[in-house]
């Protein structure tokens, strides 16, 4: 009796269809547009992580192809932002590392967010930055970038910066 119940429990947990079920939980508030937040998707999440790392390996290749043809980036240090055409970005990757014999970054997290208002995801990752210059100084730094994608390809990027301990 006992070998015909266990074989009994064995098929009904076997029969069971096994059923995920995703919950958008909104949280957080989106002053400007009166809404809430929504956790975007990992694909978005790693369209950023790609391009961070992408840009430390001078990869201007990758990095358009994850851009849009028009891309306004908001640097560290203030002041106004800046539009770059896809077609610039080998210039303006070419530009920024310069100084620099190479560059390492080290990725912390990524965290995609979506307003239920908008028609963006914007994908906060954070990293840490180590700078190689060219007269052998090394420097690093804590980095934040907010990246904004709109089917599947980033317009826009915020960024801030912070000396390590």
């Amino acid at each position: 009796m006992k070998k015909i119940s266990l074989i009994f429990i064995v098929l009904l947990f076997a029969s069971c269809d096994n059923k995920v079920i995703e919950i958008q939980q909104e949280a957080g508030f989106d002053y400007g547009r009166d809404a809430k937040f929504i956790m975007g998707s990992d694909e978005d999440a790693q369209l950023a992580v790609d391009l961070v790392l992408a840009f430390a390996k001078k990869d201007s290749e990758t990095m358009q192809k994850s851009m849009g043809d028009t891309v306004r980036y908001a640097p560290p240090q203030g002041g106004k932002m800046i539009t770059s055409l896809s077609s610039e970005i080998p210039d303006v990757v070419k530009m920024l590392h310069e100084p620099y014999d190479s560059i390492k970054r080290t990725v912390w997290n990524a965290v995609p967010l979506k307003s239920t208002a908008a028609d963006f995801t914007r994908v906060t990752v954070a990293f840490k930055e180590d700078r190689f210059y060219k007269d052998g100084k090394k420097e690093s730094v804590r980095l934040v970038d907010r990246i904004f994608i709109r089917e599947n390809k980033i317009f826009r990027i915020h960024q801030w910066m912070a000396e390590m301990e």
